[in-house]
């Protein structure tokens, strides 16, 4: 009779169990934000709609749009992806901003049609860089040429080894790279957002294929992560004259060095050259317009330099001077020139 009032017992903690259990698989979940959400899907908050398009239509990855999905589907997507998307962990996206991204895609109406790419290239490009841009997808977020991890590379002297740890432990290496780089900084950065990227593996993305895309990026050269700023003092009598800082970002001991640096300013039109400072002043080129010319032979990792001009009379029509800052060595192919231009109030 004790066993089995036992086993009666021990039958309805079961039930009861079994019960409470489907109760909660049951429970409505949390309903998400879907203005968050729609904040958080969009960059420069996440690169989300680098890929999926502006309001979820689509472009290289699927549209999200108005499809229904629950937050178990996008979870499982986020966490364990099984095309190309690499996988982010919870400290780049939470579970309430998955759940709030939710609300924000089923809020919007299922799209019409599917968004463009936002990066192409030509059909004839190299096979490396169709294998970039066309099938891993990396050129939705870093451009067609790659730009944004050749200049990473170069900024630390990274090799292969470092690529690779870039790419498939992405949400633990960037952060280390952040703390490298305020350790060398002169003042207080900017605070860091989110890591935007998240991790391949080896399975979605194969050392092999890694390795082509790495090669092409050598073969069109890294690029010293050079920097330039022109800022305009205010008007005198003599003229108005603007500062312009360049230097090299790249970080000691393993950061590349730019050689044999020139910077060009292009000169507005109805306005001249009163006076010029900074070391390498060439004076100004009329053969295509006048363009005043610096030469420096050198800028190592965290080198600065800041140069001086002082031009009199009124640009013609809105201009406002702008130049370019090239290097001979390391040679690219690609994205060889940094471009500066004065901003005007209002980010003109």
């Amino acid at each position: 009779m004790r066993t089995f009032l036992v086993a009666v017992f021990v039958f309805f903690v079961l039930v009861a169990q079994a019960s409470a259990g489907a109760a909660r698989s049951a429970a409505p979940q949390a309903a998400g934000d879907p203005v968050n959400g729609g904040t958080v899907y969009v960059r420069p908050n996440t690169s989300c709609s680098n890929c999926h398009g502006i309001d979820a239509v689509g472009g290289w990855g699927p549209d999200l749009a108005g499809r229904g999905i629950t937050v178990a589907q996008a979870t499982k997507a986020i966490r364990e992806p099984m095309w190309r998307m690499p996988a982010f962990v919870p400290s780049q996206l939470s579970e309430k901003d998955i759940r709030d991204m939710v609300a924000y895609w089923n809020s919007l109406p299922e799209a019409q049609a599917i968004g463009e790419w936002r990066t192409t290239i030509p059909a004839d490009a190299p096979a490396a860089q169709q294998l970039a841009v066309n099938i891993v997808g990396c050129g939705q977020c870093h451009g067609a040429t790659l730009s944004t991890p050749r200049h990473g590379a170069a900024e630390v002297g990274g090799d292969f080894e470092w690529f690779k740890n870039m790419v498939y432990d992405h949400a633990t290496v960037m952060p280390e790279k952040w703390d490298l780089r305020d350790a060398n900084a002169d003042g207080p950065l900017r605070p860091r957002g989110r890591v935007r990227m998240g991790n391949y593996t080896t399975r979605r993305l194969p050392e092999d294929k890694l390795r082509e895309i790495w090669d092409w990026m050598n073969e069109i050269g890294l690029l010293v992560p050079v920097s330039a700023r022109l800022t305009e003092g205010p008007a005198a009598a003599a003229g108005t004259t603007y500062t312009l800082d360049v230097a090299n970002n790249a970080l000691p001991p393993k950061g590349w060095t730019a050689e044999d640096v020139t910077i060009s300013l292009n000169v507005p039109a109805g306005t001249k050259v009163v006076s010029a400072t900074g070391a390498g002043y060439q004076g100004v080129n009329g053969e295509a317009g006048d363009v005043a010319v610096w030469r420096v032979p050198r800028l190592g990792p965290k080198d600065g330099q800041q140069f001086t001009i002082t031009l009199a009379g009124t640009p013609a029509g809105d201009a406002v001077p702008r130049g370019t800052v090239g290097w001979a060595k390391p040679t690219a192919t690609e994205d060889a020139l940094v471009n500066f231009a004065l901003r005007r109030a209002g980010g003109r």
